[in-house]
């Protein structure tokens, strides 16, 4: 059985790219969507330094196990990262930005392999079938928070200028 797969899954978010790709740069701001609470109440996740940005990490450790991620490249249409799960366990994965008429196409993209011997390709099946139901919660997640703060921001604008001026 192959020891690789891919989970790739895309959603369209009404809101802005620039209100989406700091949700997702800064591990500071991944409560707010991220679906692994949900998935896992026993994690627990620790910010490394920086927690932003390029070469950004987080740690994890949970009654399934362990592992880091790490922001590896950001330009103008996606973001990269690498993910280690148990120190055997590696996915790199992207998530890329295509402007749409009511705001942007968000597709995330996993490559694993299970480099676990015998078992490996049992594993890799597993990953995936968990990592496709995880990324589809986690894009919609997303989708709410990147949603609700444009509607936020733009509510925010209204009220400004709709204020009395106050000279």
């Amino acid at each position: 059985m192959p020891q690789q797969y891919q989970v790739k899954k895309s959603i369209v978010m009404h809101a802005p790219q620039s209100h989406i790709t700091p949700l997702i740069s800064d591990f500071s701001k991944w409560p707010s969507w991220s679906p692994w609470q949900k998935v896992d109440p026993s994690i627990v996740f620790t910010l490394g330094e920086p927690s932003s940005g390029v070469g950004a990490h987080q740690f994890w450790q949970s009654s399934w196990g362990f592992g880091e991620m790490t922001i590896t490249n950001i330009n103008s249409n996606k973001i990269n990262f690498n993910i280690l799960f148990n120190e055997e366990h590696i996915v790199a994965g992207e998530v890329s930005f295509s402007p749409q008429a009511s705001g942007s196409l968000v597709t995330c993209t996993l490559y694993g392999e299970v480099t676990t011997p015998i078992v490996g390709g049992y594993l890799a099946l597993f990953s995936q079938y968990i990592l496709k139901n995880t990324l589809r919660l986690g894009l919609n997640n997303l989708k709410t928070t990147a949603q609700l703060q444009t509607i936020a921001q733009s509510e925010k604008v209204d009220d400004n200028s709709n204020s009395p001026s106050k000279n």
